[in-house]
């Protein structure tokens, strides 16, 4: 965690502003404060507690804070550093692989493709369109591609 980031963790009051803001703490076992205090105890991100992946990242918890820490940034470089020392988790590993494989997260068959020109319906997904395969393949090779085997 950078230099800055901690100073900004250190002036957190505990008033759990966060976690009352958090959408989705409030349907999942996501626990905002609970991850970054032990961030900061630990000095870099609790590998065994997979709930950080479930921040949506709409940036509540940080927009709210009095103190005005960046909660979310902070937890988007604490998945970094989780990724970087232990590849994604299993599903959204899966996920993104598909995604890097097929350009969707569910692969298309060629059978449903087949179908839909026989009923003259539109090939407008980027799974059935070859030239917008090829791009959402690219773009997930270049953002994820060594997290993604």
């Amino acid at each position: 965690m950078n230099e800055e980031y901690l100073r900004k963790l250190n002036t957190c009051i505990q008033c759990g502003t966060c976690i009352g803001s958090c959408f989705s703490g409030k349907v999942t076992a996501l626990n905002t404060r609970k991850i970054l205090m032990e961030y900061i105890a630990k000095g870099k991100p609790v590998k065994e507690d997979d709930t950080i992946w479930f921040c949506v990242t709409c940036y509540a918890c940080q927009e709210r804070c009095p103190r005005g820490i960046p909660l979310t940034d902070i937890l988007i470089e604490a998945r970094k550093e989780l990724v970087r020392e232990k590849g994604l988790p299993g599903r959204l590993k899966n996920a993104f692989g598909f995604l890097a494989e097929y350009s969707a997260l569910v692969p298309a068959r060629d059978e449903h493709a087949k179908l839909r020109e026989e009923l003259g319906l539109p090939l407008y997904h980027s799974q059935f369109v070859d030239g917008a395969r090829k791009e959402v393949v690219e773009i997930v090779r270049k953002h994820l591609g060594g997290v993604v085997r």
